[in-house]
């Protein structure tokens, strides 16, 4: 049987016991990975080497799409015979006997994420671009996917995903925070007010918080997995791209997210879009709204991060509670600066 100590959000024994009946693996041990601030994702080592990774929801988890690991997992099952990069998925499990939330648990996949320029410099000086390209090309690859033919359908819902989220993220911000930020709902305001017409974009699976910290990288840059698809939905998939040109373009600090920029190797702004619409065949039009529109979103998620901080239901992850909670009213800010700006 595997030992009896693991990390908060993980009962050792039943999790032992369901690991060693399903795979003969008699004695595990547990580590938090570093990537993603919502769902709670550790490494399952055997003999000290990674093996497995397992996802579950937040501590204190009381339900909602956002930290559905079910959902999750299907998608990222559902994706698995596409040209995407996807870790292989194993068991989607719903048993309280073993956990009592929902978790995914998948196959280990070896690589690193893209956190800090050290890990930039991982990756050869002359592979760097082709590195940055590898990017918009998967991206374009997630955007490609049918729906339908991927068995995903209903996923689909009414309206358009911008119109969606602009209502539940302020009612998930107004309903979780616990501090005074005006801006957030005056940034939302711009944004309803200025939305594209969802009939005039292209709609498919939009990852929702696509970067290079959400990916696996090999030593060559080769992308080997997409991963965090908890946010995914489906709907206009230009918001995926607004979001990774925000993210060369906003401050570090106000984001806690470290991104290669074109004095670190990557291309500009107008290459990466221009790569984009050869790769996609989709317009990139209004660029700006969208990245606007996405510096939002992820104001309001860092709210909710930093509210499940302070009241100890992210487990025990080594993250400074005020670290994520400071620069929610800059985002916003940024968001306005955006949108101000010619595409």
């Amino acid at each position: 049987m595997t030992g009896t100590t693991a990390p908060a959000g993980i009962d050792p024994v039943t999790v032992g016991r369901w690991i060693e009946d399903r795979f003969g693996a008699a004695d595990v041990t547990y580590t938090v990975l570093s990537i993603g601030r919502s769902n709670l994702t550790y490494t399952v080592e055997v003999d000290g080497k990674p093996r497995w990774v397992l996802r579950r929801p937040p501590l204190g988890h009381t339900g909602g799409s956002a930290h559905n690991v079910a959902r999750e997992g299907r998608i990222m099952a559902a994706l698995g015979p596409t040209d995407v990069p996807v870790t292989n998925v194993l068991e989607i499990v719903d048993d309280p006997a073993v956990m009592e939330v929902p978790f995914v648990f998948m196959d280990h996949c070896p690589g690193f994420p893209i956190n800090t320029p050290e890990d930039w410099a991982r990756i050869p000086d002359a592979d760097k671009r082709d590195t940055a390209f590898g990017m918009i090309d998967t991206l374009a690859a997630i955007h490609r996917v049918d729906v339908d033919a991927v068995g995903l359908t209903d996923l689909r819902r009414p309206g358009g995903l911008i119109e969606r989220q602009l209502r539940r993220w302020l009612g998930q911000f107004e309903q979780i925070t616990q501090r005074d930020i005006p801006e957030i709902k005056e940034v939302h305001d711009v944004l309803a007010a200025e939305m594209p017409e969802a009939a005039d974009s292209f709609i498919g699976i939009a990852h929702g918080d696509y970067k290079p910290n959400n990916m696996i990288f090999a030593p060559d840059g080769t992308i080997n997995a997409v991963v965090d698809w908890e946010l995914t939905a489906i709907g206009e998939v230009l918001t995926d791209l607004g979001y990774f040109i925000a993210m060369l373009t906003t401050p570090d600090e106000h984001t806690s997210i470290w991104v290669p920029r074109p004095e670190h190797g990557f291309p500009t702004k107008a290459e990466l879009i221009a790569r984009y619409e050869e790769q996609s065949g989709i317009t990139a039009s209004n660029v700006n709204y969208y990245a606007a529109f996405a510096m939002w979103k992820l104001a309001c998620i860092r709210e909710g991060v930093y509210t499940r901080l302070i009241t100890g239901q992210m487990g025990d992850l080594d993250f400074d509670p005020e670290e994520a909670g400071a620069g929610v009213e800059q985002l916003a800010k940024q968001a306005l600066t955006i949108l101000k700006e010619e595409n």
